[in-house]
């Protein structure tokens, strides 16, 4: 099994202060739930990949994500992470094996 390591700056993000911010597609793609952890010693983020999920309108997927909307009551901050992707599926079971997400239970 492969490492992961996850690197925002390849993934867009709907959040307005990230600086790979985008709008919402409504084509097929992959997606990340992550908290973004401060490492104040090292002066960077830290990311852990709680969920992935693939959806063939991320708009859509985005705005109804039960999840998404749990992680963020439990965790206070989330963050959404997407790439669009016509081969979605494929790539979802591929990441979430190699990463393993706490909060996936499928494709393990």
């Amino acid at each position: 099994m492969s490492e992961f390591n996850f690197n925002p700056k390849e993934w867009k993000t709907p959040n307005t202060y990230d600086n790979n911010f985008s709008d919402l597609p409504n084509d097929s793609g992959i997606y990340c739930i992550v908290l973004p952890t401060p490492n104040y010693a090292l002066q960077k983020y830290e990311y852990e990949i709680l969920y992935v999920g693939s959806a063939k309108n991320l708009k859509v997927r985005y705005n109804k994500h039960e999840v998404m909307r749990m992680l963020t009551r439990f965790y206070g901050y989330v963050q959404f992470y997407f790439k669009t992707e016509s081969n979605y599926r494929n790539v979802e079971k591929s990441l979430i094996k190699k990463i393993q997400p706490k909060y996936n239970t499928q494709w393990r």
